[in-house]
């Protein structure tokens, strides 16, 4: 019998097998798809190395601790991609990182500055719940959240903050105000006020990551499972390559799917996750000559300015060997939660949408399209009232001893949340084993 099976080969799942693996138990992955990794995906061509998914991750001290143990070396950022730009007005303006570069940007106006300067002098909220508009709109003005907030939750979560909930969504920012009753007073005496870390990738791409750790483990791809049942102390999972017996069973998969495999365990539960929302988001690949926008991480696209895309990295200058020498590689994000129509254009009125305005904004002259990916179910969105979905999982996994639930829908939607949260599950399952 194995002691603990895993449905799902995303970061996830992967990073839970190998901390269970090194810990003495009999683990079995089972993925649906050829390729493991879920929306990591990297591919090359014509001398790109392309990011079809997260194109970076924030690696604090806990996930570097986790590529050392697993024998990786990450690729750290190049000195450059700490500058990044916001788009206003037919100019990218530097992002302001210091109080003084803050009250000089002309990203803001002298009224917006001063509103933001009132922050520490705002009393925290009476609401158990508010969405990222409101939060922002109330703390620090409407055009912080226009020309700061707004383009960041476009560009990391493709959501919209009037859906998204302060509470779950940006837990760091909400926990701010609870424990100082200040962003401004939090930041200062954490000494920051987004999390720690540095921006990291692999050589040949995020994927060399996914299949590390794949390689490591008893992994089976193309091996559907179709039922999860419990019987008596063990679960019985079906799958399209057989039968398998298991002390524990977790399942690492994106919502829709653990809805449908949870359907014999708990039916309500099922029906409850099969509601949770992911945005869908089209990733556009362009190559322009080398020379052709200026040095940074790319720049995002506040919602006001009416553009298509959501933002656009400039890949090749973020990592090395990205690029031929003579090319920039750009990663363009369009739709999300705010435009989602955008998924089902046909390929060449993206390119057409996506020429224009890179034109318009880089004033570059010709431009190559490399790839195009659309992710219908990209990114999943923690909206008011997301908490009802942690309890659930926290209570289906109480009523059914063995069953553990784990992905981004749950712990936090980047690659490094998934890393640190695979420790926390990790040692679950463990205490789980101790115990039978």
């Amino acid at each position: 019998m194995i002691d603990v099976l895993i449905v799902g080969a995303g970061i996830s799942g992967l990073s839970l097998g190998v901390h269970l693996k090194r810990e003495g138990f009999k683990v079995k992955v089972l993925e649906k798809e050829e390729i493991e990794g879920g929306n990591i995906k990297t591919i090359k061509k014509d001398g790109f190395i392309l990011e079809l998914g997260p194109q970076t991750i924030l690696a604090d001290k806990k996930v570097e601790e986790f590529l050392q143990d697993v024998g990786i070396k990450p690729q750290y950022a190049q000195e450059q991609a700490k500058i990044r730009y916001i788009y206003k007005k037919g100019k990218l303006i530097p992002l302001p990182m210091s109080p003084i570069s803050f009250l000089t940007s002309p990203l803001f106006s002298l009224s917006g500055k001063l509103r933001v300067l009132k922050e520490p002098f705002i009393r925290p909220s009476i609401k158990t719940e508010e969405s990222i508009q409101e939060f922002v709109i109330r703390r620090l003005g409407k055009e912080f959240l226009d020309y700061v907030v707004g383009p960041f939750i476009s560009g990391v979560y493709a959501g919209d903050p009037k859906e998204l909930s302060v509470k779950y969504a940006v837990r760091r920012v909400y926990e701010l105000e609870q424990r100082f009753g200040s962003l401004i007073k939090g930041a200062i005496k954490l000494k920051a006020l987004g999390p720690g870390g540095r921006l990291i990738s692999f050589e040949d791409g995020n994927h060399t990551l996914i299949k590390r750790l794949g390689e490591s483990l008893d992994l089976e791809k193309e091996n559907v499972v179709l039922r999860i049942r419990k019987k008596e102390a063990k679960f019985i999972v079906d799958a399209k390559g057989g039968k398998y017996e298991a002390k524990a069973v977790v399942i690492s998969a994106p919502a829709t799917s653990a809805s449908y495999l949870l359907r014999e365990i708990s039916w309500s539960a099922s029906q409850v996750f099969d509601q949770i929302y992911y945005a869908p988001v089209v990733v556009v690949h362009a190559s322009v000559d080398r020379g052709s926008v200026p040095p940074g991480f790319g720049f995002l696209i506040p919602r006001v300015e009416n553009k298509k895309m959501l933002g656009v990295l400039f890949s090749s200058q973020i990592f090395k060997d990205r690029a031929p020498e003579n090319k920039e590689l750009l990663t363009i994000y369009m739709g999300g939660a705010t435009d989602p129509e955008v998924i089902d254009y046909e390929d060449e009125k993206i390119f057409s949408l996506v020429e224009k305005e890179l034109k318009e904004i880089l004033s570059v002259n010709k431009v190559e399209f490399l790839n195009l990916t659309r992710w219908k179910r990209a990114i999943p969105q923690y909206t008011l009232g997301y908490g009802k979905y942690l309890e659930l999982a926290k209570t289906l996994e109480e009523e059914n001893p063995g069953l553990f639930l784990t992905g981004n829908y749950l712990y936090g939607v980047s690659v490094a949340d998934c890393i640190r949260a695979s420790y926390q599950v990790a040692q679950k399952v463990k205490d789980f084993l101790a115990r039978v």
